[in-house]
């Protein structure tokens, strides 16, 4: 069809303006379906850079908060689990000391009471979480066999053997911030389970012999302070955790907020845009319609 003569200029730049109309129509229409300003990060503009930069601390403080939780309920597991060693420990010291204040305990139902102590303790330093060890450093096999041949059944109260001990000596961290870094790792041959494992041996080594109960169970004390401290750690630790992950909800909360208001759209402000753009298409096309069919004749008649 061939342009009118007096309208073509007229007629190029309508068009123009139907283009550059419906456009903006399509966009508030996808805007309004999506809540969204747009579905590519070049449509978002001068703020582009800036949403990126949020997106990607949204990640990290995530990630570092998941991390966080992982640790934190692992030194839960451990924290438990070291408190019922003090118990095992308990036990044995009160049955110690009722042997060296009296033949109230015989020597082999105070060692059958050992040996099950013993036992116990040995696999609560066995405990698995998720299919971790907790207290095997880094190795995936389980870190103590008190069976093993190289671990002296018969001991001496002053020599210190963790020949037990079957895992690594790698401590567990975890980066639960930016400015936050917690050690939370406690392997299996640490002085205080070591001392109460030797000390539930050298006790069962003679059980009759007063010396050595006396032995043993000065040991098992200070195993058991150990350990205690070791609880004690252990318990600040969780709180730091705990309180460091409800930092990061807050911080995710306001990043998720701060992202909202570039990427998600006015509903509001785009329902009246496209009440505005709907008029200004149907004057623009009535205009359009009524501009293309004028004649070259009907225009110099």
């Amino acid at each position: 069809m061939v342009d009118r003569i007096a309208t073509h200029s007229q007629s190029t730049a309508l068009l123009q303006e139907l283009m550059r109309l419906q456009s903006e129509y399509a966009t508030a229409t996808l805007q309004a379906s999506s809540g969204l300003m747009s579905d590519t990060y070049d449509n978002i503009g001068s703020n582009t850079q800036r949403l990126l930069n949020l997106e990607s601390e949204y990640s990290e403080v995530t990630s570092q908060s998941e991390n966080a939780q992982v640790a934190l309920d692992r030194i839960s597991v451990m924290y438990n689990g070291v408190g019922s060693m003090l118990d095992l420990l308990t036990a044995g010291l009160t049955n110690i000391a009722k042997s060296l204040g009296g033949p109230t305990v015989e020597g082999s139902y105070l060692t059958a009471d050992l040996r099950q102590g013993m036992d116990e303790f040995a696999t609560l330093l066995n405990t698995q979480l998720n299919k971790t060890y907790l207290f095997a450093g880094g190795a995936a096999t389980a870190p103590v066999d008190i069976n093993d041949p190289d671990y002296a059944l018969v001991v001496d109260v002053a020599i210190v053997d963790t020949a037990y001990y079957q895992g690594s000596d790698y401590i567990a961290q975890v980066q639960a911030s930016s400015n936050l870094v917690i050690q939370y790792g406690i392997t299996a041959d640490s002085s205080g389970f070591e001392k109460a494992l030797r000390s539930f041996n050298l006790a069962m080594s003679n059980p009759e012999d007063e010396p050595t109960l006396k032995d043993a169970y000065n040991l098992m004390k200070e195993a058991f302070e150990e350990i205690n401290t070791m609880q004690t750690i252990l318990s600040g630790q969780a709180t730091t955790l705990d309180d460091q992950i409800d930092e990061n909800t807050e911080m995710l909360n306001l990043l998720d907020t701060m992202i909202g208001d570039i990427k998600n759209a006015d509903l509001a402000d785009v329902t009246v845009k496209l009440a505005e753009l709907e008029t200004q298409l149907e004057a623009s096309y009535a205009i359009a319609t009524k501009l293309l069919q004028l004649n070259l004749y009907e225009y110099i008649k």
